[in-house]
C-alpha cells in the first residue's frame, strides 16, 4: 500500500512540474508566438537571431525569461528521469542546481566581456549560448510526457532525446565558432579556449559528478 502511495505522490510531483512547463509554453504560443518563432528560426538562420536581438524590447525580454524557465524545468525533469530521482526534495535540488549553473555561466561570460571591454560580444555569446539550450528545453516537452506517463519501452524516446541533445550541442559549438571567427575575427585558439572553459568543461564536470 505504501508503494502505491509513493507512486502516486511521485506522479503528482512530476505532473505538476510538467503542467507548469506546459502553461509557460502555452503563454508563448498564445501571446508571444511571433517572437518565439523568430527565436527558434535563429537556430538555423542568423538573420532571424539578429532580428530578434535588434528588436530588444519588452516582448523579447519576456520570451527570454519564459524560455529560460522552461529550459530549467524540463532539463531538470530530464536529469531526474535519467538518474532515477523520484523524491520531490531531490527534484527541487536539481532545479536549483540547473538554475545556478546557467546563472554562473552568464555571470562568467559577462565578467569576461566586461574585463576585456567586449560587452557587445558578451551579449551575443550569452544569447547564442542559451539559444540552443532554450530551444532544446521547449522541444523535449512531449518526450518528457511520454517518458513519465506511458508504460512502454522508452529506449527509443531516450535515444531520440540524446541524439537531439548532441545535435543541439554541436550546432551551438558551430555557431559560436562561426560568429567568433567570421564576425569578430578571433583566432581559433581563443575560440577553442572559450568553448572549452565555458561550454564543454562545465558539462563534463556535471556529468562526472552526476549533477
Amino acid at each position: 500500500m505504501k508503494e502505491y502511495v509513493n507512486l502516486y505522490a511521485y506522479k503528482d510531483n512530476f505532473f505538476l512540474i510538467l503542467t507548469i512547463s506546459f502553461l509557460l509554453i502555452s503563454i508563448l504560443k498564445s501571446i508571444y508566438w511571433k517572437h518565439t518563432i523568430l527565436l527558434l528560426k535563429g537556430l538555423f538562420y542568423q538573420r532571424y537571431s539578429n532580428q530578434f536581438l535588434r528588436e530588444d524590447n519588452v516582448f523579447t525580454e519576456r520570451v527570454n525569461i519564459i524560455t529560460s524557465f522552461i529550459l530549467i524545468l524540463n532539463l531538470s525533469l530530464l536529469i531526474a528521469y535519467f538518474f532515477d530521482i523520484t523524491l520531490l526534495y531531490k527534484l527541487m535540488l536539481i532545479i536549483i542546481k540547473v538554475a545556478l549553473f546557467y546563472l554562473i555561466k552568464v555571470v562568467i561570460i559577462w565578467s569576461i566581456s566586461k574585463v576585456f571591454m567586449l560587452r557587445e560580444i558578451g551579449k551575443l555569446a550569452i544569447f547564442f549560448s542559451l539559444l540552443f539550450d532554450r530551444a532544446f528545453g521547449i522541444l523535449i516537452f512531449p518526450f518528457l510526457f511520454f517518458l513519465y506517463f506511458f508504460f512502454f519501452e522508452t529506449i527509443i524516446i531516450s535515444t531520440l532525446i540524446i541524439l537531439l541533445l548532441i545535435t543541439f550541442f554541436i550546432l551551438k559549438i558551430f555557431w559560436l565558432w562561426k560568429i567568433g571567427k567570421f564576425n569578430f575575427g578571433f583566432s581559433h585558439f581563443y575560440i577553442f579556449l572559450y568553448l572549452c572553459i565555458v561550454e564543454i568543461f562545465p558539462v563534463l564536470l556535471l556529468v562526472k559528478n552526476k549533477i
